[in-house]
This record gives C-alpha cells, structure tokens and sequence, in this order.
C-alpha cells in the first residue's frame, strides 16, 4: 500500500467526539422527520399504515426501533400506481422546481427506480463528495479524468457535479473508448480518475508502458465489491493511491470515502468512512432489524439527513458488510463505517460492464427454449481487464447439425436485447452438467477483482 505524504486538514465536525456527532444527526433527524411528514405523500403513506407518528421520535434508537424501512420493490410499485414519478416526487413536480432525475439500471424486471435531487440537495451532495476529495489531498484547481460515461444513471453524473462543485477541473471522458481516455491523461495530466475498479485495470493493461500516467496519484475505485489483493495490485500498475468509495442512486451520492490511512491490508483492511453529518447509516442483521456490532457483518440501511424534497429514509440497501466504529481506524475520526472488502450482496444480483444483472432475468430467457436442460454461467476477467460472461447449456438431447451454432446465436440474441450485454453462449454435451437437487448453484463469479467476501456470498 501506497503511503500518503501528509494528512488532509479536517473541519470541525471530524473533530467531535461520537456523541456529539449522534446529537447533530438527531437534531438534523428530526428536522428531516418533520417536514417529510407534511410534505411528502409516499412516506406519510408508510408512516400511517404502520401507525407512526414520526414526530414524537425521540432518539436514534427510538428512530431505528419504530420507523419502518423502505426498499425497491416500494419504490417501484409507488412509480406503477402513480406514474411516471410516484408520490415520492409529487410535491417536488407540483412546486416546478428544477429536478435531476437518475433511473437504475432495471436489469432485473422489477422495473427502473426512479428518484430525483433539487439544486438544493444537489449542494449538499456537493459537500458530502468535498470529503472524498480532500481525504485524497486533491486541491481546488486541480485536473480529475471522470470514466464514467454521462447518462440517466446517476453514476457518473453525481461524481461529476461533486468534483466540479469541489473546485477540480473534470475531463468528462466517459463516453469515449478506453484509447481515448488514455491518450487524454496524458496530454491533460490529471492529479485522480474516477471510475470503477475493474475499468482502472482494463486500462492499466491496454496503456503502452511508454506513456506518461506519472500525474496520477489518486485513483477513486468504487461501484463494485473488491478485494484488498486487487486494490495493492492497482495501486502497483498506477503507481498512485487507491481511494474506495461507497454509495447508491438511491443516496444519490457517494457517501463512505477511504481516508489518508488508505485500504489497508488482508492483516488488517482499511475503513471506509460515513460522513456522519450529512447521512445517517445503520448496519442491521437482516433477521432482527438490531445494529450489529462493531466487526459483525449486516445489511445497510441508509438516511440522507440532507435530502428533504427528494428524501430517502431508512432505505434497505441489500448490501452487506461488516460495520465499524470510527475508532477502528487509526486516524481518529468519529465516523462509522464500513470495512474494505467486505462487501458482498444480501441478494443475487451481479453487477457485469457497470450493468445490475439479475439471475432471473437470465433464467426468463434460457429456460424459455424447450432444447435447454440445464445451464450454468461463468464471468470471469479477459487478458486487457474486461468482464467476460460466458452462458454454458446442456440440452435435452444431442442437436442436429447447425442447430447447436443456430440455437447459441438465438440465446444471446435474447439475452442481449433483454438486458443489452453480449453474453457468448456455448452448447455442451448431453449430460454435461449436474442438474440441481435443490437450490441452483448456476453462477461461477471468477473474476480476478471480486472481493472474498462476494464470493462467499454466493
């Protein structure tokens, strides 16, 4: 692991002891609580059918005890009741404000999440991401090269509006071919890129090794579950810092940053840090709804304490991770988090080329060819980085000549007209695959950058 040189400096909230940092969550909570309850119909909704009133809240604990979570699926039946924006943003729709609106991926066929951010909020988004950036030691005027392409996803966007309001000069280079990209680091030499892991190594291995990427010290990784051997070896090909992040279009932004102590070893991994003041996370069994404690793995649960004409409250995130206190990490601040590397996902989906695929939506496709038995998927990682997603079936019987090429080009057909990734697909023997007694085991994540912790998961 990299050393950084000199800590960043630290404001004043990273300087308060932890109960006063759970006293101004509750005072932001409850302003938070009491306009939400009068503005916004979705939650008023929820509230009242669990027979809350949110306004007599008295704690955090009391806050976590009584007010019930919220998650995808009721997010996606508020849009099919009350479309196309929900309850959740009429208030916002009606008043004529300016909106950005961010869609999920909605590979899983449960349909798009739509949520939204005033300008309002979108500068305190701003200030959350000033501490990803200054815990990096990157400086107003400073040059960043964002990877991410710009579309209706919120990845990409928000990194963006973060480092431009942080004062950096941003390179908007996500919609260009990984060739491109490179030849503008090197002509524009920016101090931090911004993508996702995985997409940091495909252009580790396709750089000529004559170019000059010397500039680079900061190289913001996120979007995905990784290891701490994949981060050292990033950090080895760049010759520049690895700085995780953690967040969510539902949060939209990003919300846990490594600090200066960086992403640690397999000894002893690093801590991504929550900005306390400005988002509110709970790490639960997923059984009990109780806080884990501290080195004990749960599910995120997430309050923005900012967002008020768009909120988000108590928001179930299916991820798991193993949560910690802010005195786990040796640069003293008082914000929990979460630990590196630990982060794997409470349900099945996979995350292939920054798409959320789901399993059934695989399954809806193959199985609907009578000739497929049995199949089984393998992602694994191409020589120049890539995600490579390869589906392997068995059918019923042996196929007549031309069949086997012919029902291969049907099967990635759809899968690709589904969810808009390009699978190959290869036909095996009869009998070539074990057919499941019980629960199907049919994916194989071998991918050189997934964390041990997802494996595990899954």
């Amino acid at each position: 692991m990299l050393q950084a040189s000199t800590p960043p400096e630290r404001d004043s909230w990273e300087r308060l002891e932890r109960s006063e940092i759970r006293a101004l969550q509750f005072q932001r909570l409850q302003g938070l609580l009491e306009y939400v309850s009068t503005t916004n119909a979705f939650y008023s909704r929820v509230w009242h059918e669990r027979g809350i009133d949110v306004t007599t809240i008295k704690s955090l604990e009391d806050f976590a005890d009584r007010v019930p979570t919220v998650e995808k699926g009721d997010f996606i039946t508020d849009q099919v009741t009350e479309p196309p924006y929900g309850s959740r943003l009429r208030h916002v729709i009606n008043r004529r404000d300016p909106l950005m609106l961010f869609t999920t991926s909605g590979t899983s066929g449960q349909g798009q999440e739509l949520h939204g951010q005033t300008l309002r909020e979108l500068q305190g988004s701003s200030a959350v991401y000033a501490y990803m950036y200054r815990w990096a030691r990157l400086r107003p005027g400073d040059t960043a090269l964002l990877t991410l392409p710009l579309t209706m996803l919120g990845g990409g966007r928000l990194e963006y509006h973060g480092a431009l309001d942080y004062g950096l000069n941003v390179l908007p280079a996500g919609n260009y071919d990984a060739e491109r990209k490179l030849e503008l680091i090197e002509r524009f030499k920016p101090k931090g890129l911004i993508g996702t892991t995985s997409y940091f190594w495909h252009l580790a291995a396709l750089r000529d090794q004559s170019a000059d990427v010397s500039t680079v010290e900061a190289l913001f990784c996120g979007g995905e579950g990784a290891s701490l051997r994949w981060y050292d070896r990033l950090e080895r090909d760049w010759n520049a810092r690895v700085f995780d992040r953690y967040g969510s279009t539902q949060s939209r932004n990003d919300h846990m940053f490594t600090c200066e102590e960086g992403t640690g070893d397999e000894h002893r991994p690093g801590m991504l840090h929550n900005v306390d003041p400005h988002v509110l996370v709970e790490v639960i069994d997923p059984a009990t709804g109780k806080h884990v404690r501290d080195g004990e793995k749960g599910e995120i649960v997430i309050t923005s304490l900012y967002h008020l004409d768009t909120p988000v409250i108590r928001c179930r995130m299916k991820d798991l991770a193993v949560y910690r206190t802010g005195s786990y990490c040796r640069c003293g601040r008082p914000f929990c988090g979460i630990e590196i590397g630990s982060i794997s996902r409470l349900d099945e989906m996979y995350r292939i080329k920054g798409i959320n695929v789901w399993p059934q939506a695989i399954e809806q496709v193959v199985l609907g060819f009578q000739e497929v038995d049995e199949y089984e998927i393998v992602l694994s990682t191409t020589e120049d980085g890539l995600d490579r997603a390869e589906l392997r079936f068995m059918p019923k019987s042996a196929l007549a000549p031309g069949r086997s090429a012919e029902l291969c080009e049907q099967i990635a057909g759809d899968i690709r007209r589904k969810i808009a990734l390009r699978f190959q697909v290869t036909a095996l023997a009869p009998e070539t695959l074990a057919r499941s007694q019980y629960k199907a085991k049919r994916w194989k994540d071998q991918r050189d950058y997934i964390s041990d912790a997802a494996r595990e998961a899954r």
